[in-house]
């Protein structure tokens, strides 16, 4: 598992969102990274996390409500089924494969979850809420060094990320130690 997460975090300095990717989310993530303070960023990471969410038609928009409804209520196995449903009907919506990743780390399937985070990151390289997540499942298997290098990828990304950061620090000290 190891191998296959570092595998997908080297192949993210020459990736490029996906070609229908929303042309706003480039200004975004300029704007991201020079944010002054964190109330901006947060504005900022809102606006992006809303056009990531945003399915193409009405269909996509219906299953993402479903989907984000049952994880909301604690029923993950239907989510997991309905994500599924959203990337059989658009394979190239990112945020449904960030989506099933969720849901599927909830189920302790985290295979599944690395796959589809990686399918996240073909289409939105970017996506540093995929990253984070990448994080937890290593961090779930204490791969802290796996850990670590999901969660400063995730601070290339946007570097107001206060909870990755700490995460980071966290980690950071743990592997230190356990060198000594």
């Amino acid at each position: 598992m190891f191998d296959r997460v570092m595998t997908i975090l080297g192949g993210l300095s020459t990736a490029v969102p996906h070609p229908r990717a929303d042309e706003r989310l480039t200004r975004l993530f300029d704007t991201l990274k020079r944010a002054p303070n964190n109330d901006v960023a947060e504005t900022i990471e809102g606006e992006i996390w809303r056009i990531w969410a945003s399915a193409s038609d009405d269909a996509g928009r219906r299953l993402m409500q479903e989907g984000i409804a049952a994880l909301a209520g604690g029923r993950i196995e239907p989510a997991e089924i309905t994500f599924g449903r959203l990337i059989a009907h658009d394979p190239d919506f990112a945020e449904a494969w960030n989506k099933r990743a969720t849901a599927r780390f909830l189920l302790d399937d985290h295979a599944g979850s690395i796959a589809d985070i990686e399918q996240t990151l073909t289409r939105e390289p970017r996506h540093f809420g995929a990253l984070s997540g990448l994080a937890q499942i290593m961090m779930a298997e204490s791969e802290w060094i796996g850990a670590a290098s999901a969660l400063e990828a995730a601070l290339r990304v946007n570097p107001h990320l206060k909870n990755v950061r700490t995460a980071l620090d966290t980690i950071k000290r743990k592997i230190k130690r356990s060198l000594h």
